[in-house]
């Protein structure tokens, strides 16, 4: 009886994950693989946001509860991503997305109360940091 042999590719793959497993390391993320991943996220945030049955004129509860489920939902994604580099510009945007997502709900808040009262100029400083900090994602993606 011949003794059983293991293909070469089945030895270096058998290997691989013996030593990651004795040294506790997984193989890291890519930044391709991250940018993927901000990309299908930031599509899907914008998806929902354009996609909303609500406007703060029209109608603001509606609207702000559609934006905190596509921020909620964007978190959510882009919470698998690991490279250092790329999460580093994500958490930015995350954290300037959540700020407008507040600002939106409080402007949504006074809209139905006093359209007049809504503070347009905080809404759209917030709206703007967070086109600022997307915009810093895109670039470490493309760099």
């Amino acid at each position: 009886m011949r003794p059983r042999t293991v293909p070469f590719a089945g030895t270096v793959a058998l290997a691989l994950v013996a030593g990651a497993t004795l040294t506790g390391c997984a193989p890291t993320q890519s930044k391709e693989d991250a940018c993927d991943i901000f990309s299908s996220a930031d599509l899907a945030l914008v998806e929902a946001i354009t996609s909303s049955g609500g406007s703060l004129i029209d109608d603001p509860a509606t609207a702000a509860d559609d934006l905190d489920s596509a921020v909620s939902t964007f978190e959510k994604d882009v919470s698998s991503i690991e490279n250092a580099e790329v999460k580093e510009s994500v958490t930015t945007m995350t954290a300037a997305l959540n700020d407008f997502n507040a600002q939106f709900a409080d402007a949504a808040e006074a809209a139905i109360q006093d359209p007049d009262s809504v503070d347009n100029a905080a809404l759209s400083e917030s709206l703007s940091a967070a086109e600022d900090a997307e915009a810093g994602v895109a670039e470490v993606c493309n760099s």
